[in-house]
């Protein structure tokens, strides 16, 4: 999404936007989250080729992150979003859209 996206969307506008096999992916990591994206793959049958690019989407909207706690090797740990994390994500999105500042990671 755009700055100016996230400026003008609500909750339910991105909520619209779990569709398809974005849904389905996140279906998954509600499922069977925390885990890696290759364990998921394995244990949900959505292909990894599938599951990477929709997790990324996800996370870029929010409705995914990053677990708490991350093993000392090997990959992430990802997990569903709750609704609260999912709003916090959007006003924070929405204030970066509004003055143009986008924060580093």
């Amino acid at each position: 999404m755009k700055p100016i996206d996230f400026r003008n969307a609500t909750y339910a506008d991105l909520q619209e936007r779990l569709t398809g096999l974005r849904q389905a992916v996140f279906d998954a990591w509600l499922r069977y989250g925390p885990c890696s994206t290759e364990h998921l793959a394995e244990v949900s049958g959505i292909s990894i080729l599938t599951l990477r690019p929709r997790t990324t989407e996800l996370v870029q909207l929010g409705f995914v992150r990053l677990a708490d706690r991350q093993p000392e090797k090997g990959t992430g740990t990802y997990r569903a979003a709750n609704s609260d994390e999912v709003l916090a994500h959007l006003r924070t999105a929405k204030q970066d859209a509004v003055t143009g500042q986008m924060t580093l990671c």
